[in-house]
């Protein structure tokens, strides 16, 4: 059977900053609209709401190593493992990729100029989330990160020398980031080359989810956990001040900014679930199960929407939170509804 750590208060807390990160990016995805149409949304604050995007690479690399570290340590599970990994990754974002897809083709290419623009021979590559693909969701350069990990994670389920694999990996990720704030010869190429991608600084932010679990398993906890909760809180909120309103661009060093901010904050809500008496069941938490749907359809639904609607009005801000909340709502009976009974009828196929 595959490990369900549904019934864990670590893992089930994390759910609530999964609705978080999901949610400061949709409104910084709006944000972006309203800035492009010349105006502001909510004082124009949320400009670090990528910061969720590295939130994202902290928490999937935490829960990759929560789930499945069991795997490494036996040395066996990899099929288990990666039928449940890529049906989780690929099945509702093919599912989903199509919707926008045959709105825009369609119906309106204009609703949505990105997708309208991706050509037939580049297909595969959108298929695939293959580095550098064209982006049919405006997440998905993040899940090719993603994937790419846990690719580089199975194979040491098959063997654990490819451990050094993934030392290579990091160590090459940290010239880059080095590289790119310092020295700027850009051996790899710059930002947009396949080779830097996947040689992306952002690897490193896997490696903070990796070292969060390997405190946790030790049990290095820090027992003042409301206090270090709030300053994690704190960090996150200064940090998003100082890029967005006190005009210090942190966007090329985000790992070691936006990263290590949402590590510590990631650190603090593991740390804190050691301490409560059982795992939280609020909508937070149950919303935090839908998030990766919530990543994969938000950004055309805000784009039509902020695009032609909201940001012609005075309460186009408004608009926008509706939208946000029925993307949420919307995403969370995709989730209990069609997207967990499919794959647990996958699981139960190929696990027998």
């Amino acid at each position: 059977m595959v490990h369900d750590p549904r019934a864990s208060k670590t893992y089930t807390t994390l759910q609530i900053l999964y609705t978080f990160l999901a949610t400061l990016l949709m409104v910084y995805h709006s944000t972006q609209h309203y800035n492009i149409a010349g105006k502001d949304l909510f004082w124009n604050f949320f400009t670090f709401g990528e910061l969720g995007e590295d939130l994202l690479f902290v928490l999937m690399g935490f829960t990759v190593f929560y789930t499945s570290w069991r795997f490494i340590e036996a040395g066996k599970g990899y099929r288990e493992y990666m039928v449940y990994t890529l049906t989780r990754i690929f099945l509702v974002y093919w599912v989903l990729i199509a919707i926008p897809g045959f709105i825009v083709w369609n119906i309106n290419p204009h609703l949505h100029a990105s997708i309208a623009e991706i050509k037939p021979d580049q297909w595969w590559q959108t298929f695939t989330m293959w580095f550098g693909h064209p982006r049919i969701a405006v997440i998905t350069w993040v899940l090719t990160q993603l994937v790419f990990f846990a690719l580089l994670f199975g194979l040491a389920i098959v063997n654990r020398k490819f451990i050094y694999l993934w030392l290579a990996v990091l160590a090459v990720s940290l010239y880059n980031l080095i590289d790119r704030l310092f020295i700027g010869m850009h051996p790899f190429g710059d930002v947009t080359d396949a080779w830097f991608k996947v040689f992306s600084p952002h690897n490193l932010e896997f490696a903070y989810g990796a070292l969060i679990y390997f405190l946790y398993k030790k049990g290095y906890l820090v027992k003042r956990y409301r206090l270090f909760l709030l300053f994690a809180v704190a960090l996150v909120l200064i940090t998003g001040a100082v890029h967005s309103k006190l005009g210090i661009n942190l966007y090329n060093s985000r790992v070691v900014t936006f990263g290590v901010a949402a590590a510590v904050l990631a650190y603090a809500v593991v740390n804190y679930a050691q301490f409560i008496d059982k795992a939280p069941d609020n909508i937070f938490v149950r919303l935090g199960e839908a998030e990766y749907i919530m990543l994969l359809i938000h950004g055309p639904i805000l784009s039509i929407v902020d695009f032609h609607f909201a940001t012609k009005y005075g309460f186009g801000w408004m608009v926008t939170l509706a939208t946000i909340f029925t993307i949420l709502t919307v995403s969370y009976f995709i989730r209990r509804k069609i997207e967990a009974p499919a794959l647990a009828v996958i699981y139960n196929r190929f696990m027998r």
